[in-house]
């Protein structure tokens, strides 16, 4: 199954593609979060024909609901409302993903750093899905 995996951020949206039968993941890219942002990610899961969309969900270290959550939550809403009933979609608890991603690419300048991380950051997101199953 393809699956495709979101790390929401207020300015960009991170992206990751992976595949539950052969358990890869791989960075994608990312968006810039404006008008037109939903129909961009619907356009990539008819191309990419994914069957599952995770979204990662930004919990407090104590796993609460911040600010942070209820935003993505709003966005999965409109985004749940405009995708086709068969795509499933779930949201992932992605605490500390930021943290890992930037740990990854700590030897990099900071300018590629800030480029990369939010698509890294989905890519984690992926995996640690990937290996929960």
């Amino acid at each position: 199954m393809k699956v495709l995996a979101l790390d929401y951020g207020s300015k960009r949206i991170g992206l990751a593609l992976g595949d539950t039968s052969l358990n890869i993941a791989s960075p994608l890219g990312v968006f810039e979060n404006r008008e037109g942002v939903v129909e961009k990610i619907r356009n990539l899961i008819s191309e990419y024909r994914v069957s599952l969309l995770i979204v990662g969900l930004p919990l407090t270290p104590r796993g609460q609901k911040g600010q942070r959550a209820k935003e993505v939550e709003e966005f999965v809403k409109k985004l749940r409302e405009s995708l086709p009933e068969e795509i499933e979609l779930l949201m992932w608890d992605e605490r500390y993903t930021t943290k890992e991603a930037y740990w990854l690419l700590q030897d990099l300048p900071p300018t590629k750093r800030k480029k990369l991380k939010d698509s890294l950051s989905a890519y984690i997101i992926l995996k640690e899905y990937l290996e929960s199953l």
